[in-house]
């Protein structure tokens, strides 16, 4: 099994929506249904302000079900299932948080300083940034904001110039990758530099890639990352 750091950035998005109770994703139902369970049994006891409460954290459930969060967090949650399978000498840095000291230029504005990625996986075979879509095709059609394409072209550049060091690796390549977790999404040779991949391959992607580094250098750019991941 894969070494993991942190968590999925979207998970924790969405759980912060929740009561303290919610830890992960998988504890909204069950908790959600002992509220439920419990404002059934209250009587309305001073002015009914418990009532009131527990009425109002259940409500607070039902409208969070259709936050964007959600389908995010399975998303991301899914591709996490994935990469963990790959064998132990892989390191997965999730929801990875990079800033630069100053903008750089990229697509000749100078309008770049940090960025999210969902996962970065570090072994002798290369530093992938992998950013994670659980898109339907409609969504992705209808998408007005920027391309997710262009989302790791950007974090790509941003990790890049966070990993040079003076000590080797020095400048590290760094690939990376559009995981569409529902959609065959497209490749878009506007971002020659991004490949797109799905869950049935993106393991063997990562496993079939020409070795880039020694068991030290893997240690000295886990280092450079770990501190930056979602807690």
């Amino acid at each position: 099994m894969a070494i993991i750091y942190g968590r999925a950035d979207s998970e924790k998005q969405l759980v912060d929506l929740y009561p303290k109770q919610v830890k992960k994703i998988e504890d909204i139902d069950r908790v959600h249904d002992e509220l439920k369970d419990e404002y059934k049994t209250m009587d309305d006891g001073w002015l009914g302000i418990k009532k009131w409460n527990k009425k109002r954290q259940i409500k607070n459930f039902e409208k969070n079900k259709d936050d964007p969060f959600h389908a995010g967090a399975k998303g991301e949650l899914s591709a996490l299932d994935v990469l963990s399978q790959l064998p132990d000498d892989y390191h997965i840095m999730c929801g990875v948080n990079l800033a630069l000291p100053r903008y750089v230029t990229y697509n000749g504005r100078k309008n770049l300083r940090s960025a999210q990625m969902d996962f970065v996986v570090v072994s002798r075979k290369g530093v992938v940034l992998i950013e994670v879509k659980n898109w339907s095709t409609k969504y992705y059609m209808n998408n007005q904001n920027i391309s997710p394409h262009e989302q790791a072209d950007r974090a790509a550049r941003v990790l890049w110039i966070s990993l040079q060091s003076w000590r080797a690796p020095k400048k590290p390549k760094v690939k990376s990758i559009v995981l569409s977790t529902r959609i065959n999404m497209p490749y878009d040779s506007k971002y020659k530099f991004v490949s797109v991949s799905n869950l049935e391959k993106i393991n063997s992607f990562l496993q079939n890639r020409n070795e880039e580094f020694s068991d030290k250098e893997v240690g000295r750019l886990v280092g450079r990352l770990k501190g930056h991941v979602t807690k």
